[in-house]
């Protein structure tokens, strides 16, 4: 793998950080993810374009006992250390149980568990499963098995772990690893013509198809497996046939890459300082769905530069930065 920083899967990160913020914004003040057709829009891709960035960046051709056991402590430390301190003091601000974590879950902080646990799993197949070509047939049958589970609609297992949307996520960390190892080939298909037509033209279609009464089983593919596959594709598309404009040295890219290079950071930080408004005052209950959006984006903003200055504040100590923001 490369050890130079790639820009525009910073800029990817930049993206879906800000899309995580603007829909926590809006669902955290009555309005629902699926609404309408622009919020099902914002919401399809923003989760795996970061699970497939992380799968892009995790890619290793082979691993022993030693690399393994290396990697998923320095994802210990920088995924799970975080986010349970994060959920342990936001249960202490809320005067909630400090070890309700175990029981109920990690709430907002499921993401980095999940994470962590999808560089698990595809550390241990690399590392058990020596044949490339059947590590990889056994990388797409979970992936399958992954879309299949979608229709069991309900959390299993312990609640700390998350597995319903670790089945849910880990095809997109699988598809990031497979652009990696195929770089020249996933770049050629991203740039290839019919294939960016196809992704465009995909999304708007399947978005269109969930507005029709079509039996739930076919409704939930267009909206959990269509929708998000061809949104998340067209936007890491439009990301790499603009590479290039991504590398240069300018004040509105360094904004953008430096938001991506702390976009786990800004995650576990933003919960903070996300508007609740309890109850809604009239005039917020009559907003179109355009002002709606607007509110939501201003809001965006303002949480993302409050994140930053924090982030940098909480970055003088190098303990704080390593443990509790993620940050090398």
């Amino acid at each position: 793998m490369e050890k130079k920083r790639i820009a525009y899967l910073d800029a990817l990160k930049c993206l879906a950080i800000l899309m995580v913020i603007d829909v926590h914004v809006r669902n955290l003040n009555g309005f629902r993810a699926y609404e309408s057709l622009s919020a099902m829009m914002i919401n399809a891709p923003f989760l795996p374009i970061f699970f497939f960035v992380s799968g892009f960046l995790a890619y290793k051709q082979s691993i022993n006992i030693e690399g393994f056991w290396n990697s998923i402590r320095r994802k210990f430390v920088f995924l799970v250390i975080p986010a349970l301190a994060f959920r342990i003091g936001m249960d202490l601000m809320n005067h909630n149980s400090l070890t309700g974590f175990i029981t109920t879950g990690m709430r907002g902080y499921w993401f980095t568990i999940v994470l962590f646990e999808c560089f698990l799993l595809y550390y241990l197949i690399t590392l058990v499963v020596k044949n490339e070509k059947w590590r990889i047939g056994v990388l797409i049958a979970l992936s399958l098995a992954g879309v299949a589970m979608l229709a069991l609609d309900k959390d299993f297992g312990p609640a700390i772990f998350d597995l319903r949307r670790l089945t849910k996520y880990f095809q997109f960390f699988v598809l990031g690893t497979l652009a990696m190892k195929y770089r020249p080939k996933y770049e050629s298909l991203m740039n290839n013509e019919i294939a960016k037509a196809v992704l465009i033209v995909g999304t708007f279609v399947t978005l269109f198809l969930t507005t029709y009464g079509f039996p739930p089983v076919v409704h939930h593919f267009l909206r959990d497996v269509a929708l998000r596959y061809f949104a998340t594709f067209a936007i890491v598309s439009f990301f790499v046939c603009h590479e290039n404009y991504f590398q240069r040295e300018t004040k509105l890219n360094s904004l953008i890459i430096l938001i991506g290079q702390n976009s786990l950071a800004i995650y576990l930080i933003h919960y903070f300082f996300l508007p609740h408004f309890r109850p809604l005052p009239e005039w917020f209950n009559g907003l179109d769905m355009l002002t709606v959006h607007l509110f939501s984006m201003l809001y965006t903003v303002a949480i993302t530069a409050l994140c930053l200055l924090f982030v940098k504040f909480l970055s003088n100590s190098k303990f704080i930065k390593q443990y509790i923001l993620g940050k090398k």
